[in-house]
């Protein structure tokens, strides 16, 4: 943001050069103040490309690489010194060849392959279901052949103050058919988006069968965690020093990859299974000074499995194939979640009190790293249109969270709040996660 100032600034001392010229060149003036002024503009605009391109943030196994980024990265800032030293001809140049190379896409370094494809027939449920205790507390799927890889929960909403605010916690299994540390406990809000308030428990938490739900509790150097789910809920609740908070989701149904039919192929040797449940979530945050009450958000309680000895590890696929957009949403009017992750693409939406495979989604890329567009067709011609914001985010995980405007078949969506994670291809070493995140 300060080199971009400070390119503006010299901008502007041009013009302000130009502005003291004779009356002879007035003419000049005006053409040329223009001129800069819209180099201003595209520069920004092919920045936001560059940055697009640069984290993968967009469908890159539909459209492809573009190989040439880092090298229109570098014709981007020469353009702007040009245009700082005076040289606006010069500056339009170099905006033309990296645009080409930001427009020059290939899917020559991605995979061919035959991913599950559980929408070719999105009237077919398969065995898709409301998850059950059972379903919750297995360690294994489909013969033991997928085992349970983690429990995660994620919460976002708004509270009384006008700030929003996130809260996760998750139990990690990575296959192992035990808990593996640490289990973790976060929170941040809108008021500090960079803030992200961590709690590691490498103690192991005691399991516990209480009727109609499991329960994870751990105590470690002055903090406590308490996570419960049962058949439509999960509870969590985190205690220390400074805070307590509290969240409640609540779920109407369940997404299952591939629709239960199977473990899904979504890379190359990798198969992912599970459930995952998008739906309602409230929390309290309570501060030594306030209580902070939020009402009408977005809660999701992840089942994931995954890896095993048939399978590659999950999370090297990703970061080895790329393209995850793994995306549950919720709002008052409609609730679902996308997946892709490579070319496998799958997802559930939950209207008027019926689930539906999608019969087709796409993700459009808005800023980078911040905000995009889904569109979504569902059922009879159900048309779902999305813009996600991400106001925070977890560069280590690569989750992100916000919320969501938009409307379903024209009604607008009201409290819409959304989760993100996106992995590109190469993971952080080659495409970071910190292109144009604002404060």
């Amino acid at each position: 943001m300060k080199k971009r100032f400070s390119i503006i600034l010299a901008v502007l001392m041009v013009v302000s050069l130009i502005a003291g010229l004779p009356a002879a060149s007035a003419g000049g003036k005006i053409s040329q103040d223009a001129t800069i002024s819209s180099l201003i503009v595209r520069i920004s605009d092919l920045q936001n490309k560059y940055e697009v391109c640069k984290t993968q943030w967009y469908d890159i196994y539909k459209v492809g690489l573009a190989l040439q980024t880092d090298a229109a990265g570098k014709l981007i800032i020469d353009a702007r010194s040009a245009l700082a030293a005076g040289n606006p001809t010069q500056a339009s140049q170099l905006l033309d060849q990296a645009e080409k190379m930001l427009n020059t896409f290939t899917k020559a370094n991605l995979p061919q392959y035959q991913a599950s494809a559980p929408m070719d027939d999105p009237k077919n449920l398969g065995g898709i279901h409301l998850g059950t205790l059972d379903d919750i507390k297995g360690m294994s799927l489909y013969n033991g052949t997928i085992p349970r890889w983690n429990y995660w929960y994620n919460f976002v909403g708004t509270g009384n103050d006008g700030i929003q605010y996130m809260a996760y916690a998750y139990v990690n299994h990575h296959g192992t058919g035990k808990i593996t540390p640490p289990t973790v406990f976060a929170w941040s809000s809108s008021d500090k988006p960079d803030v992200v308030y961590k709690a590691e428990f490498n103690t192991i938490p005691s399991y516990l069968e209480e009727e109609g739900k499991i329960v994870w509790q751990v105590q470690e150097n002055g903090k406590t965690l308490r996570y419960e789910i049962s058949q439509g809920k999960a509870y969590v609740e985190y205690k220390d020093a400074t805070v307590k908070i509290s969240s409640t989701g609540s779920f109407d149904y369940s997404f299952w990859y591939n629709k239960n039919l199977g473990g899904a192929l979504m890379m190359p040797g990798a198969v992912m299974a599970g459930f995952e449940q998008p739906g309602r979530g409230e929390a309290t945050f309570e501060f030594a000074d306030k209580t902070i009450l939020c009402k009408n958000g977005f809660a999701e309680q992840e089942n994931l499995f995954c890896s095993g000895p048939n399978s590659a590890d999950y999370r090297s696929a990703l970061i080895k194939y790329g393209n995850e957009w793994w995306d549950p949403f919720n709002a008052d009017q409609v609730s679902g979640i996308i997946c892709m992750t490579g070319s496998y693409r799958d997802g559930g939406i939950y209207y008027q009190g019926k689930y539906y495979v999608p019969t087709s989604f796409a993700v459009t890329p808005d800023k980078a790293n911040e905000s995009f567009f889904i569109d979504i067709v569902f059922g009879e011609g159900h048309k779902l249109h999305i813009r996600a914001s991400m106001w925070g985010w977890d560069p280590k995980l690569y989750e992100h969270w916000g919320d969501i405007s938009g409307d379903i078949d024209g009604t607008k969506l009201t409290n819409g709040y959304v989760w993100l994670e996106h992995i590109p291809q190469g993971g952080v070493n080659n495409s970071p996660p910190k292109a144009s995140k604002a404060n």
